[in-house]
């Protein structure tokens, strides 16, 4: 009979350790913010719909020095798209990607990585199959989802890799991915608060000069368009707030104001703008005023520590940006350094002269091109151990020997002749070279080309070597737009063809095998050099140019609007000389 009570009694002890300590499945606070975006919890896995049924992944903490090593090759994945949405007025973005057949039987998790293009903020992801543990080739079409990246920036570049584990490709041998935040506006509405400008002064200085006090601020910019500040100010004992109206000064960044015959006692002092959505608010303790200069000597007593503080603080916030900096760029300049250590001892390992390359371009597709073109020549010169000649770098060279004349100097004396081909030059090329007009003739680029073609064609000829006549072309260019007069050149589409190139340009001789090219010479790496990243940033450039004026090239080519009239002159000087750039 004394069983019965003594189960009772277990029973409730138990239901009260239960409910005291509170052993129950808890929200986590990321599961609360997914559900507030209204996303699934992160903690609950992600079901992805494929051809054999669902893939269920385990999302653990992602570390940054994660290894994963492997025996057998992965390929990188495939049809990489972004979803973006707003979350707490901030960007929320969610990665979608497919398995590639090759190696998918070997993949076990893939880490998901973004960061913003100028290397400053990084999230990363860590998804593990769960069920099923292996993929098989039926799988190879199915749409694969990371969890939401929170936090993000509007209207910045970010960069993803999806790096499939474990594998025996180093992960920079994957490739990344590009995207851009949508617009504060895109995302939200217009009229939230999170898209309008915001201001408040960062300073708010009181002074007192006898029975006055002045309150000095820094004023907003004048595109917020304020009309007036209010300074409102009453004792701490209370009462009711007194209000001064004060206009900015235009022809200065503070503005001053001066509350006249303040009693003394402990004040409460807030600046508002006139549209009562700015406040600041400061104490000051205004004193009897006991002889004429009680007023300036505590103004001067109060002013100048503040003015030292400031000072401290500014000094302070510079030193720490320049640490920031020198955080952000430290792995690249290591490897930058690292680089050019080996390329110097390169040189001096190899007995014979730098190459010299020389290098033709048209100057037909902007000023961006030409960026990109000299940005080219010192990444040849500094990284590549190239001797570059470039007619940017030469204009006192080309006024003292003739511009024919110096064009075919560079041609007989270079080792190597790379011709950037471009939308420009096909088209000044090929069309304008049927015009006999004075426009198509005055280009010296045009000229460089026929030269470069006729050399290659009595090299056809002779059955000489053909490997000096290098045609390049960049990513945002196509293959089609080399001449057809340069079908005979070698081509390499850069940057991707990288390695192949430099290993073309460090030969002894054109006849021998080509290079290996060196570790910082690669698609993937060569933006970690200083030039390289001068290149990288001009590309992109390029791209961007490109993607917001699709027809920029067509409207280079609309004839500019016809100027006055000049004066009648005689016919011979009616010609023009040659233009200097070979651009």
């Amino acid at each position: 009979m004394a069983a019965g009570p003594q189960l009772l009694t277990l029973f409730v002890s138990l239901n009260f350790f239960f409910n005291c300590y509170g052993i129950s499945p808890t929200v986590s606070s990321e599961k609360l913010a997914s559900e507030t975006c209204g996303r699934q919890a992160m903690t609950s896995g992600n079901k992805i719909s494929g051809p054999a049924g669902g893939v269920t992944f385990r999302y653990e903490n992602c570390t940054l020095n994660r290894s994963g090593i492997g025996k057998h090759a992965i390929d990188g994945v495939k049809n990489v798209h972004f979803s973006q949405g707003a979350c707490e007025e901030q960007v929320a973005v969610t990665v979608h990607w497919t398995p590639s057949p090759l190696g998918i039987e070997h993949v076990r998790s893939f880490r998901v990585i973004i960061e913003e293009k100028q290397l400053e903020g990084k999230q990363c992801q860590y998804l593990i199959l769960k069920d099923p543990r292996q993929l098989n080739y039926t799988f190879r079409s199915a749409k694969m989802d990371s969890q939401p990246f929170l936090n993000l920036k509007f209207e910045t570049d970010y960069m993803v890799m999806i790096v499939p584990y474990p594998s025996s490709k180093n992960e920079s041998n994957y490739p990344p991915f590009f995207f851009k935040t949508k617009t504060c506006e895109m995302l939200l509405q217009s009229d939230n608060l999170a898209c309008k400008p915001f201001w408040k002064p960062k300073s708010l200085n009181i002074s007192q000069q006898g029975p006055n006090l002045h309150v000095r601020f820094d004023q907003a910019p004048f595109s917020f368009g304020f009309s007036l500040y209010y300074l409102q100010y009453r004792t701490s004992a209370g009462g009711s707030y007194k209000q001064k109206a004060c206009r900015p000064a235009y022809s200065t960044a503070f503005t001053t104001c001066v509350l006249q015959d303040v009693t003394p006692g402990y004040y409460t002092i807030e600046l508002a703008d006139n549209n009562n959505t700015t406040r600041k608010s400061a104490h000051y303790n205004v004193n009897q005023v006991h002889s004429l200069w009680a007023g300036p000597i505590r103004a001067v007593a109060i002013t100048a520590p503040l003015v030292i503080m400031s000072a401290f603080a500014t000094l302070f916030t510079v030193m720490c940006r320049k640490k920031q900096q020198e955080n952000i760029y430290s792995q690249l300049d290591e490897e930058s350094s690292e680089s050019s250590a080996h390329t110097s001892a390169l040189h001096v390992e190899r007995p014979w002269p730098r190459p010299k390359v020389f290098i033709c371009y048209s100057s037909e597709d902007g000023p961006k091109h030409s960026t990109v073109i000299q940005h080219f020549a010192y990444f040849l010169q500094d990284l590549c151990g190239c001797e570059v000649a470039l007619d940017l770098w030469e204009h006192l060279e080309i006024c003292k020997e003739g511009q024919m004349e110096w064009l075919s100097r560079q041609i007989s004396e270079a080792h190597f002749i790379i011709t950037v081909c471009s939308k420009g030059m096909k088209y000044c090329v090929e069309k304008r070279r049927s015009r006999r007009g004075a426009g198509a003739g005055r280009q010296l680029f045009v000229v460089a080309v026929s030269l470069i073609a006729e050399k290659l064609r009595q090299a056809r000829q002779s059955s000489q070597d053909l490997a000096p006549f290098l045609a390049v072309y960049f990513d945002y260019s196509r293959e089609s737009d080399i001449p057809a007069v340069l079908d005979l050149a070698t081509k390499y589409k850069l940057m991707e063809q990288l390695p192949q190139l430099y290993s073309r340009l460090h030969s002894q001789h054109p006849s021998l095998p080509e290079r290996e090219p060196q570790p910082c010479v690669s698609k993937r790496n060569y933006f970690r050099s200083q030039a390289g990243r001068a290149l990288y940033l001009a590309i992109c450039n390029m791209h961007q140019l490109i993607e917001q004026q699709p027809d920029w090239f067509e409207k280079q080519l609309m004839p500019a609007p016809p100027p006055a009239p000049p004066d009648p002159l005689p016919k011979s000087q009616s010609t023009g000389p040659w233009k200097m750039s070979l651009m």
